[in-house]
């Protein structure tokens, strides 16, 4: 059974580990929907820190956008979760590897640590993450990609590298979905 909590938002942090990014025009959706239907679904939280794990955008929205509060009340809905960092980062990756933008450097510095942690077994984490050898090992290894050829490597739609060239101005308006032509 799931218990969800109404939080005083002062309670909750976003962690320094947060690996995702959001692009404004999805955040202005967000925005959006939070005005218009309040919190629709809960934010995931550490129960020890007050860490978010999983809904720091919406957070952030909510805390910075008055109006969402004076419409919606002024406390956040939570689910706590009891885990410890590792398994926070882990969720983490795992709720959002696959509808955000993960920042490749910042999930590397999480696969460093759960791997480092040897918590997780390196088959479960390829499992957990859905990743491959070669994956795991780009962001294992603290080069990133640094000594791949870009142009030549296959990554995860997941991600893109820190190193790869930013896409090119056009006049016309183009929406971007990674991997693609100059990622």
């Amino acid at each position: 059974m799931i218990e969800i909590k109404y939080v005083d938002p002062e309670k909750l942090k976003v962690p320094s580990w947060k690996s995702t990014y959001t692009l404004r025009p999805e955040l202005v959706i967000i925005a959006c929907s939070l005005i218009e239907f309040g919190f629709i679904q809960p934010i995931h939280v550490r129960l020890s820190t007050g860490e978010i794990i999983d809904g720091s955008e919406r957070y952030l929205l909510a805390t910075g956008i008055k109006e969402i509060f004076n419409k919606h009340g002024k406390n956040i809905p939570v689910i706590y979760h009891d885990l410890d960092l590792i398994d926070s980062m882990m969720l983490h990756v795992r709720l959002n590897r696959g509808h955000s933008i993960v920042v490749a450097e910042k999930l590397s510095k999480i696969v460093k640590q759960i791997i480092n942690s040897r918590k997780y077994a390196v088959s479960e984490i390829k499992s957990y993450l859905s990743m491959g050898n070669e994956e795991l090992s780009i962001l294992s290894d603290g080069r990133l990609i640094k000594h791949r050829n870009i142009k030549e490597h296959n990554y995860a739609k997941a991600w893109v590298p820190i190193e790869a060239p930013s896409a090119k101005v056009d006049s016309e308006m183009q929406f971007e979905s990674p991997p693609n032509k100059d990622r």
